[in-house]
């Protein structure tokens, strides 16, 4: 099983010269499989998301802000009636997940009624979906602070299990949740938009810290971390100073494009 990084800006996305190391494109992660395809949000990095014709394809969103979905109608696959495609969260039941999308993309923010004419999408339930691909991987959700609410993800499979914590502000509220689902994880995609200094400022904005994700590898016992949803002001020189300065090695700062092996 592979990861496949589409997307790891925060906020929006940031195209220039001053982000092509990192990449602009925001959230969107994809998990690599010979069993199924998921994709793991849907920001502007859908966009290059090539969807499979011969396993299950499953877009598993934690929330819908629009650095989150704003993808969705430029992915040329997704158009394509030729494969069913399912659409799910453990934030909201499939009827609220429809009904969200659908004013999302309506005529008062899109020039057409996207979800209603894509008729090959079906919507399950979070359980829906995690019995999909269950034979395959087991999936598991963890809430996550952020405003409006945000799921997390775990992934097991016989390959060993990662997890997705993106939007949230870590603490103690969490902290025991998070860390028993990433106990011994492989991998855990982090939250890393701002450093602790930077977060001085910014409490209850949702987000966490590059050092709090560094003090989270060492007490969860994961092996790996990558930090992501990057802040949409951090140019790449100033990226690769933060990167220079991590003095854990089993850390790294997402790149677009980038694939971890599972």
């Amino acid at each position: 099983m592979d990861v496949k990084f589409y997307g790891v800006r925060g906020s929006t996305a940031t195209p220039g010269n001053e982000f092509t190391k990192f990449g602009g494109n925001t959230s969107c992660t994809e998990i690599i499989h010979n069993d199924f395809q998921i994709v793991l949000d849907a920001g502007t990095g859908f966009k290059a998301i090539q969807i499979r014709k011969d396993a299950p394809v499953l877009i598993l969103f934690s929330h819908f802000h629009f650095d989150h979905i704003q993808g969705l109608p430029f992915c040329r696959d997704l158009l394509s009636p030729d494969t069913p495609i399912y659409f799910s969260s453990a934030l909201v039941s499939k009827q609220e997940l429809k009904r969200i999308l659908g004013s999302c993309f309506s005529p008062h923010y899109f020039p057409i009624e996207l979800i209603d004419n894509l008729k090959h999408i079906q919507y399950l339930e979070f359980s829906e979906a995690s019995k999909l691909i269950k034979s395959s991987c087991e999936i598991t959700s963890v809430n996550l602070r952020h405003p409006g609410g945000a799921a997390g993800y775990r992934f097991q499979t016989n390959e060993g299990h990662f997890c997705y914590f993106l939007d949230h502000e870590y603490d103690n509220d969490t902290a025991d949740d998070l860390l028993m689902a990433a106990k011994d994880s492989k991998l855990v995609i982090w939250d890393g938009m701002f450093t602790d200094e930077e977060l001085k400022m910014r409490k209850g904005w949702g987000h966490s810290s590059i050092e709090q994700g560094s003090n989270f590898l060492e007490n969860s016992g994961a092996s790996t971390l990558a930090i992501c949803h990057h802040s949409p002001y951090r140019e790449d020189q100033e990226m690769l100073q933060l990167e220079m300065k991590l003095t854990n090695n089993n850390i790294f700062l997402a790149r677009e494009g980038q694939t971890f092996k599972i």
